[in-house]
């Protein structure tokens, strides 16, 4: 009598399921580490792009009829975009952009904790050398990137 049974054992499926699993959980924790060093560098991104839009609105006067300063002020888990020379927190036309959880300014050299730019040159007001970068990362520290600007409020590194 001949016996022609087909199929796998018991001890080949477990160890297939292992094998599966195991490359399974290797990829998971590699795409985690992935997205949050995403989230570091599109909030470094998104920034750089509203200093830019500030600095472009304080050389062509928008919103006024003369020229006014624009500026952004730092805290540690939010920026705000505000108009004037100085950073007012009662003012209505103030902008907050609020940091996703997880993440936080840090290192925040900038006078007064802003960066100002000045009507029709759009430099940035104030100037200090040394005294010209952020950096936004994880709470935690392990992810972080740093912008740096110079005198003309030019964003010259971001590492």
């Amino acid at each position: 009598m001949k016996n022609n049974s087909y199929g796998f054992t018991l001890v080949e499926l477990v160890l297939v399921l292992g094998i599966i699993l195991t490359l399974f959980g290797m990829t998971m924790f590699n795409l985690v580490g992935t997205q949050q060093t995403s989230e570091v560098g599109t909030t470094a991104d998104t920034l750089v792009s509203d200093m830019a839009s500030q600095q472009t609105k304080a050389m062509l006067g928008i919103g006024t009829s003369s020229g006014t300063n624009y500026g952004i002020y730092f805290q540690t888990d939010r920026y705000v975009l505000f108009k004037g020379n100085y950073y007012n927190p009662a003012d209505s036309t103030n902008f907050t952009v609020m940091l996703n959880s997880g993440l936080q300014f840090s290192n925040i050299t900038f006078p007064q904790d802003s960066i100002i730019f000045s009507s029709v040159t759009g430099t940035a007001s104030g100037f200090l050398s040394g005294a010209n970068s952020v950096s936004v990362g994880e709470s935690d520290g392990t992810k972080t990137k740093t912008i740096s600007v110079n005198r003309y409020g030019i964003v010259i590194s971001e590492n």
